[in-house]
């Protein structure tokens, strides 16, 4: 295997946080001189990240340059690379990801990889400040059984110590980006299609500017576009009966159970997938936000949830999940202990990550916080209020 390994102080320096490290390097040694206590600057090509997954990438010094693009050039393609995790080798691509985090000192990112003749995709979140919220709701989507089965699908992910030629850039959680072929395993119809949703509460229709079809790859957002309408026009006796034939209202429970008991608090308009097997199945992205313990977001957040919660027949069902829900306090236990386990698990990456205001002690309070919130949400005012 060729290895594409640019020295760390010449021109093959990778500059996503580089820069950064100095100019922060900079005002600690201004600090801890001034009271005699500095000792040198860590070796992040060495860093110990425990027994979690190493995803190590080497780039071409090109290759590395147009990695460093993505990060002002949203529209720069994926830079390609070799990318070894734990005893596979793989011909990969990478780029930075999203909008919202560029301005941040650590980027997330999309990982590729060719595994056969198949290209798996990735997201690299770096989900500071909230270390452990998107992977505890997420796996409870993925473990969670209502009538005997948990959700259609949601995202898997996996801690991981991120090396970009040999040099440590820090703790990432890998996430499972849904693919067609991973969907079709569960779909029941003759075709299927995933949109993206990014949606102003449903008032706005055609969605086609703002909402993403991600396969097939194609215009038709005909689906999408009788579903706002049906919202928007539809009495309720015409409304409960088409959702009852066109939603499939036990993954639809499944999915709003977890929504609400975690108070995800920003899917009005976006950080949810649809898909539509020939009924419609909301699948959840990006759940970082949420767990206060007041957080009133039961019965929904935007005005599709929230009308299909009105049906007689699904808000029955509803309640007595959410009742369930709470009442199974083996489940919510075995919660706290996979938080527990996680963050010892991920202690050392954590600690040696090199943006050091993303801090163990961060990790450790947001483990607590989330341990409280299990512990505390079915008896907050906020979930008494609807459900008791």
């Amino acid at each position: 295997m060729m290895t594409l390994r640019p020295s760390l102080t010449g021109g093959g320096q990778f500059p996503l946080l580089s820069k950064v490290k100095l100019i922060l390097a900079f005002i600690t040694v201004c600090l801890l001189t001034s009271c005699g206590e500095f000792g040198g600057f860590s070796d992040f090509s060495k860093a110990d990240t425990g027994s979690i997954t190493k995803v190590e990438a080497y780039f071409t010094e090109e290759n590395l340059a147009k990695f460093y693009d993505s990060v002002s050039q949203p529209e720069e393609d994926y830079a390609q690379c070799t990318v070894t995790m734990g005893k596979n080798t793989y011909q990969g691509w990478m780029k930075v990801r999203g909008y919202t985090s560029r301005g941040e000192p650590k980027k997330n990112f999309t990982l590729r990889i060719k595994v056969g003749d198949t290209k798996v995709k990735y997201a690299l979140m770096h989900e500071a400040d909230t270390w452990f919220k998107n992977r505890i709701v997420m796996y409870v989507y993925n473990n969670y059984v209502y009538k005997g089965a948990s959700l259609t699908a949601a995202p898997e992910t996996e801690p991981v110590a991120l090396f970009v030629n040999d040099e440590y850039i820090g703790y990432y959680v890998k996430v499972d980006m849904y693919s067609e072929s991973q969907l079709n395993a569960y779909k029941k119809g003759s075709s299927s299609e995933l949109f993206k949703i990014l949606i102003n509460d449903f008032v706005s229709d055609p969605p086609h500017e703002r909402s993403e079809k991600k396969f097939p790859k194609d215009k038709n957002f005909s689906s999408l576009d009788l579903l706002i309408i049906n919202l928007n026009r539809m009495n309720d006796e015409e409304w409960n009966a088409w959702v009852e034939k066109y939603i499939d209202i036990d993954d639809f429970i499944r999915y709003m159970v977890v929504h609400d008991f975690f108070g995800i608090e920003d899917t009005v308009s976006h950080n949810y997938y649809i898909y539509n097997y020939g009924k419609l199945v909301f699948l959840p992205w990006d759940h970082e936000l949420g767990m206060k313990l007041e957080y009133d977001s039961f019965f929904g957040d935007n005005k599709l949830v929230k009308r299909i919660l009105k049906v007689p027949s699904v808000r029955a069902a509803y309640i007595q999940a959410m009742e369930d829900f709470v009442a199974d306090t083996d489940f919510l236990n075995s919660l706290k202990d996979k938080v527990n386990g996680w963050y010892d698990e991920a202690y050392l990456a954590i600690k040696n990550d090199p943006v050091f205001y993303y801090s163990i002690e961060d990790a450790r309070k947001c483990r607590d916080n989330i341990i409280n919130f299990i512990d505390n949400r079915g008896n907050s005012t906020a979930y008494k209020r609807h459900f008791q």
